[in-house]
C-alpha cells in the first residue's frame, strides 16, 4: 500500500514539477533580461530584487532573488523569511540557500564551489538559454520520478511506521484498560491497519489539492485522528465480539450438556427396556425349564414314595418271609424235636426190651447199632 501510495504521489509531484519547470523556463525568458555568473559571484537584472510567491504551490513556495551584496542582518532576515514557508529557495549573489520542511535545517550551496565540482566559471543569459534548449526533458523527468520514488517511499514508509508503532502503543494500553491481554503484536496489526483510511484519503486530499489547490487547514490532524479512533473502536469492536462469543460459547455448553443427558437418560431407557426385555425372554425361557423342574420334582417325589413304598412293601415282605422262616425254623425245630424224641423213645424202648438180655447179647447188638 505505502509503495503504491508513493507511486501515485510521485507521479503527481512529476506532473507538478513538469509545470513548474515549464512556467519557470517561462518566467526566466520574459523576466530575467540579464545574467552573468564570474569567479563565484552571480548577478541577475543588475542586482534588482525578485519575489516569487505561491502558498498553494506543493514543491516551492517561496523564491527569492536577490544579488545584491548583503550585510549579515539583511541575509539573515532572509533566512526568518524562508522559514515561514515549507519549501522555500533565496538566491544571492554567492550562494543558493534551500529551506525543506522535512529537512531540521536549511541547506546552503557555494556558487565557488559548485563551479569548481562542475568545472563551471562563467556563463551568462546567452549561454543559460542554449542549455536550457539542449536539455533532454524526458530524461529530466524520468530523473526526477525515480529520485522523488526512492526519496518519497523511504520518507513515507518511515513516517507510516512510526505511526503505527504510536497506535499500537496506544492499543496495548487500551486493551489492558479494557480488561483484554493482547500482545504488542496485534495491537501492531492494528495499528497498520488503521492507516489504511488514513492513507487512502491522504492520497485523495494530494491529488485534489494538486489539481484545485483548495487546502484543509486540519488535515493532519484530522489524519491522526482519524487511526487513533480507529484503534480504538476495533479494541472496543474485538471486547465485544468476545464477550458474545464467550455468552454463545456458555450457551452451546448449556445445550451440549442438555443433549448429552438426553442422550444418557436415553441410553439408560434403552438399556432399561433391554434388560427388561431380556428378562422376559430369560422367563419365558425358563418357563418350560421351571415347568420341567417342577416335573422333575415330582416325578422324584413320586419316585421317593414309589421306592418308600416298595421299601415298606419290601420290609414288610421281607419281615413276612422272616416270619415264615421262623414259622418254618420253628416247625422244623418241632419236627426235629418230634423225632430227637422219637428216637430217644425208640432207643428206650430197644434198652428197655434187651434189659433182660445177656451181656453178650448185648454189646452184639450195641455194636450192631
Amino acid at each position: 500500500l505505502v509503495l503504491i501510495f508513493t507511486i501515485i504521489i510521485t507521479a503527481v509531484f512529476s506532473y507538478k514539477f513538469g509545470l513548474t519547470l515549464n512556467s519557470s523556463i517561462r518566467y526566466f525568458n520574459e523576466h530575467i533580461e540579464d545574467i552573468n555568473f564570474e569567479n563565484g559571484i552571480l548577478s541577475i537584472n543588475n542586482g534588482e530584487m525578485l519575489e516569487i510567491e505561491d502558498e498553494k504551490h506543493p514543491l516551492i513556495q517561496y523564491i527569492a532573488i536577490n544579488t545584491k551584496s548583503m550585510s549579515e542582518d539583511e541575509l539573515t532576515a532572509f533566512k526568518e523569511k524562508l522559514n515561514a514557508y515549507d519549501n522555500s529557495i533565496l538566491i544571492t549573489n554567492d550562494r543558493l540557500i534551500y529551506k525543506n520542511e522535512i529537512l531540521s535545517q536549511n541547506m546552503e550551496y557555494i556558487y565557488k564551489n559548485l563551479a569548481d565540482t562542475y568545472q563551471i566559471y562563467s556563463f551568462d543569459k546567452e549561454a543559460v538559454v542554449n542549455f536550457i534548449k539542449n536539455l533532454n526533458m524526458p530524461a529530466i523527468y524520468s530523473a526526477f520520478f525515480f529520485t522523488m520514488l526512492i526519496y518519497l517511499y523511504i520518507i513515507y514508509l518511515t513516517s507510516i511506521f512510526v505511526d503505527a508503532v504510536m497506535l499500537a502503543v496506544l492499543g496495548f494500553i487500551v486493551s489492558r484498560i479494557a480488561g483484554m491481554k493482547l500482545r504488542f503484536k496485534a495491537t501492531m496489526n492494528i495499528g497498520i491497519h488503521a492507516l489504511t483510511l488514513p492513507i487512502i484519503l491522504n492520497l485523495i486530499y494530494i491529488i485534489f489539492n494538486t489539481f484545485t489547490g483548495i487546502t484543509v487547514k486540519y488535515f493532519n490532524w484530522m489524519y491522526t485522528t482519524i487511526s487513533y479512533i480507529y484503534v480504538i473502536v476495533a479494541i472496543l469492536m474485538i471486547r465485544t465480539d468476545l464477550v458474545n462469543r464467550q455468552l454463545e460459547l456458555m450457551k452451546i455448553i448449556e445445550e451440549q450438556e442438555k443433549v448429552r443427558k438426553e442422550l444418557e437418560n436415553n441410553k439408560n431407557e434403552k438399556q432399561e427396556e433391554e434388560k427388561n426385555k431380556n428378562k422376559e425372554e430369560n422367563n419365558k425361557e425358563q418357563e418350560p425349564s421351571q415347568k420341567e423342574n417342577k416335573e422333575d420334582e415330582k416325578s422324584k417325589e413320586k419316585n421317593k414314595e414309589d421306592n418308600k413304598d416298595v421299601k415298606d412293601n419290601s420290609t414288610k415282605k421281607q419281615r413276612k418271609e422272616h416270619d415264615e422262616e421262623k414259622e418254618k425254623s420253628k416247625v422244623n425245630n418241632k419236627g426235629k424235636d418230634n423225632t430227637n424224641n422219637g428216637e430217644k423213645q425208640k432207643r428206650k424202648r430197644k434198652e428197655n426190651n434187651l434189659g433182660g438180655l445177656a451181656p453178650q447179647e448185648t454189646s452184639n447188638f450195641q455194636n450192631n447199632d
